[in-house]
């Protein structure tokens, strides 16, 4: 079986998380790693202090960037002139203008440029989006979607803090995942129509607390909402899809219960005690990276997708005040 040869550039946590779930990506093979800083995993392949020395490898046919926002385009942009195939870590770029400009050069280069959507890959939102296709679920009248995932400050990398550096808070970093989960879910795109952002947890210059209304493609009313707030205390995540034959609740860290107007309810744990998350998500995302490589074709979600949540969170920021004072 012909392998992808991979270079991950950045090993923080993003980074570690890949390394961990290559193992359960049988087409990929770990070739070199970009890391200024001690790095906290060992690694048997070769390791680099520049990320540019590792695009020099003619080794290497893709390589993941796991970095900052702020610094996914020029390193994108550079590994696409170099020939790689490039997958980025969420969301594509600091701003919708920077991530229009990525794809351009993906689509001129002819290499293939994926965003990694782990909650794509996750089996209870998988599972969702099979049983809205199948028609189990009727006409979907209403969607919810909510994230509200504790945030002490302490436990996070200091650039998320800085809208300079992250583009913004909780609506980009987690609203990505969220936008493009209601999208692929209920296959229909979305349109943003309002919005509020709230401050109250004083995480430096970025919001806490984004709240939308949203509307599917076909009208369909999407209520959406995302919080960092700072004690220490359990996740509430739940992807709510109503419809006239029932109701869907996807717990992506947990699993999915489906109760239907008439007959019984049925609900799945979808994890087994020993998986993660996080990993589980990143290697399904790898070997959707390494597949349309091999198959040459376009990736799953297109990068184009993961662009179309990226406006509707500009259109959120530019309807929201943009800082606390």
């Amino acid at each position: 079986m012909k392998k992808i040869r991979l270079g991950i550039i950045g090993l923080g946590s993003a980074g570690l998380t890949q390394l961990d779930a290559l193992a359960s990506a049988p087409t990929i093979e770990l070739f070199a790693v970009a890391e200024p800083g001690r790095l906290r995993h060992p690694v048997r392949v070769a390791v680099h202090t520049d990320w540019r020395r590792l695009l020099d490898d003619a080794g290497i046919d893709a390589v993941s960037v796991c970095l900052p926002h702020h610094l996914h385009a020029a390193v994108a942009l550079a590994a696409l002139r170099a020939g790689k195939h490039v997958l980025l870590e969420k969301p594509i770029a600091h701003s919708a203008a920077e991530a229009r400009r990525i794809i351009a050069a993906a689509n001129a280069a002819k290499r293939v440029l994926m965003i990694e959507m782990t909650h794509r890959f996750y089996p209870p939102v998988q599972a969702g989006e099979q049983l809205v296709r199948s028609g189990r679920l009727g006409r979907v009248f209403a969607v919810e979607d909510r994230i509200v995932q504790p945030f002490p400050p302490q436990y996070k990398a200091g650039w998320l803090l800085r809208r300079k550096l992250a583009g913004g808070g909780v609506a980009l970093t987690n609203g990505i995942h969220m936008l493009d989960r209601i999208r692929f879910v209920c296959d229909q795109p979305l349109r943003f129509l309002d919005g509020v952002a709230g401050w109250t947890q004083r995480l430096g210059d970025i919001e806490d607390t984004a709240s939308m209304q949203l509307a599917l493609a076909d009208g369909t009313p999407v209520n959406f909402l995302a919080a960092w707030p700072t004690h220490q205390g359990k996740q509430d995540d739940e992807l709510t899809i109503y419809g006239t034959e029932g109701t869907l609740r996807i717990w992506a860290w947990r699993g999915w219960r489906f109760d239907p107007c008439r007959g019984r309810a049925e609900e799945v744990l979808s994890y087994k005690r020993h998986e993660v998350v996080g990993v589980v998500g990143m290697s399904g995302a790898l070997s959707e990276f390494a597949s349309a490589i091999l198959r040459k074709r376009a990736p799953c979600p297109t990068a184009e997708e993961v662009l179309a949540a990226h406006e509707i969170i500009d259109q959120f920021y530019r309807r929201v005040r943009r800082s606390p004072h």
